[in-house]
């Protein structure tokens, strides 16, 4: 049974691994996929089945653990039976042992019982005692000396125990720029919390704009990079309701700021996060999502997402 765990724990993480890095394969090595199904290289192409072979993986994974862990307590198991059934013998041949040498010590033993008969000593007792007896004498004034602690109580009995509750409160959050700002709105302005959001929102849309195409055999058609603060709510004209419940905003969308943008032509489109920070380090380029060179990207002023090669240089 834990070969055949181990064995199907490899399967599943040799599978999973394979699923889930389709979603990074070049485009050369996807072109083996060319006589598999449309719907199973679709599904490749798709976040879910980054999350569909990393938990298959994962459960690989865990299978060979339990296996591992099974036969090592199998292994304890068993040596502790045979520790068992060693130690019946072991005690017997101990109880031989202790019995031969128990009757050996009963001769000698009324000899040392004769020895102690003479007992003229006794008499030298009473002169012990008697010195010993006047000790006691001395041991009365002693009762005198309890007195002194009593007062003792009374000097004990003070407030000082008022002193220590005065406690300064602790330090504001300060942030950067040395203003105190609070844990939320630290929370608000970080770029990597944005990022997230806004690689998830991007990855939301264009699901949806493939499917549009699947539909349509074309994208829907805007002329120019534009966002909501230029085309209000429905700023990819017919997606919404259809393809996706509601076209998301930018987390941190304010006027003149970051915005999501879309541009297309029918046939070619771009899809971006634009003039959005990525200072600490945050890496966006997942999913299938790349930051647009084309703009001269800095750490406080880029823009990423998705588009086709016809549109890539708008």
């Amino acid at each position: 049974m834990r070969v055949i765990l181990i064995l199907l724990g490899l399967l599943l993480m040799i599978g999973g691994g394979a699923v889930a890095g389709a979603q990074y394969a070049p485009p050369d090595l996807l072109k083996m996929l060319d006589s598999a199904p449309q719907q199973a290289r679709d599904f490749l192409q798709t976040p879910t089945a980054l999350y569909a072979g990393a938990g298959g993986a994962g459960f690989g994974l865990l299978l060979v653990i339990i296996a591992a862990v099974t036969g090592g307590r199998k292994k304890e198991k068993a040596s502790k039976a045979k520790a068992e059934k060693a130690s019946p013998s072991e005690t017997k041949a101990s109880g031989v042992k202790a019995a031969a040498p128990a009757p050996k010590p009963v001769a000698p033993a009324p000899a040392p019982a004769m020895a102690p008969e003479p007992k003229p000593a006794p008499p030298a007792q009473p002169t012990m005692a008697a010195a010993v007896r006047p000790a006691p004498a001395a041991v009365a004034p002693a009762p005198a000396a309890p007195e002194p602690p009593k007062p003792k109580p009374q000097a004990s009995a003070h407030p000082p125990a008022v002193a220590p509750q005065p406690r300064q409160e602790a330090p504001a959050a300060v942030s950067e720029t040395g203003d105190k700002v609070s844990i939320a709105d630290a929370v608000r302005k970080s770029p990597l919390l944005y990022n997230r959001k806004r690689v998830s929102d991007l990855v939301t849309i264009n699901d949806a704009l493939k499917a549009y195409f699947k539909k349509h055999n074309a994208y829907p058609v805007a002329n120019g990079l534009g966002g909501m603060a230029e085309r209000g709510a429905a700023w990819i004209p017919g997606l919404a309701p259809e393809f996706v419940p509601e076209l998301p905003r930018d987390p941190a969308m304010e006027a003149g700021g970051p915005q999501y943008v879309y541009a297309s032509d029918g046939k070619d489109y771009k899809l971006l996060a634009h003039n959005v920070s990525l200072v600490g380090g945050t890496n966006v380029e997942v999913l299938g999502v790349k930051v647009d060179m084309t703009r001269q990207p800095t750490m406080e002023n880029a823009s990423f997402g998705y588009w086709t090669p016809g549109f890539a240089e708008v």
